[in-house]
Order: structure tokens, then C-alpha cells, then sequence
């Protein structure tokens, strides 16, 4: 084999492997943490049934903790990077608009966007400020 069929062949390899890839959007319910093992598993099944029922919207949906509980927000942002998601989602799963959902969660944001300029972050109302969420206690204290 010839140089020049060398260079063509490793411009075919290098074509075909720089394919556009799909986008890969992720879901990360993100809660306080706890050290309470039940408390952190409890998000990590919401998590998974979340997966369920969002199945064709996220490639991934995962959970991660803002303190005290593994996996980190921080961390959780950086393994989907690093896994090709292009466009994460964080939903605040919070009641209240505490010093986490006013100040850690927009600075975690903002370090993220800062590291990795190439991906799309969003970070949805908290659970507390979502309108239907008193008609989820109206109904559970009714039955």
C-alpha cells in the first residue's frame, strides 16, 4: 500500500468515526440528602420509576444530592458529560425555596456551564412551586 492510499484510508477511518452521534438528554432529580440510607434510597426508586414513565423523553434519569449523600449534584453532571448528554434537565426535588434552590443549585449551574460549554442546563421550577402540587395533597388526604 502506497502512501497516498494510506492517507485516504485514514481519512475514511477518521470520517466515519466523527459520525454525529444522537443528542443524549438526561433528567437528574436532585434532593437535599440525608444520612438516612431510606431517605437517599427513597429518591433513587422515585428516580427510577421517573425513568419508567419518561422513557422515550430521557435517555437518562437519574438522582443525585446537594449534601451529606452520594452521588453529588456536581458529580451527577460531570458522569453524564462524560457519558455524551448534551442536554441535562435538573428538577429541584424541594419544597421550599431554601439556600439551596436560591443559591448552591444556580452556582453548581453556573460552574457546570462554565466547564462544559457545549451542553445545555436547565434547572425546572422546585417541587414546591409547581401548581398542582396541592391537588396531590388535597387528594392524598382525602382517601
Amino acid at each position: 500500500m502506497n502512501l497516498f492510499c494510506i492517507r485516504i484510508y485514514c481519512k475514511l477511518i477518521f470520517i466515519l468515526t466523527i459520525e454525529k452521534r444522537e443528542s443524549v438528554k438526561a433528567l437528574i432529580i436532585a434532593a437535599h440528602g440525608s444520612r438516612k440510607k431510606e431517605s437517599n434510597l427513597e429518591v433513587a426508586s422515585l428516580a427510577s420509576r421517573v425513568s419508567k414513565k419518561a422513557a422515550g423523553s430521557f435517555e437518562k434519569v437519574e438522582h443525585a444530592f446537594l449534601q451529606i449523600a452520594e452521588p453529588l449534584l456536581e458529580k451527577k453532571i460531570d458522569e453524564l458529560v462524560q457519558k455524551g448528554a448534551e442536554k441535562i434537565v435538573i428538577f429541584p426535588f424541594f419544597i421550599g425555596s431554601g439556600s439551596h434552590i436560591l443559591v448552591d443549585i444556580p452556582a453548581l449551574v453556573k460552574k457546570a456551564q462554565l466547564i462544559y460549554p457545549h451542553v445545555e442546563l436547565k434547572v425546572t421550577r422546585h417541587l414546591g412551586k409547581i401548581e398542582e402540587i396541592e391537588d396531590v395533597i388535597i387528594r392524598e388526604v382525602l382517601s
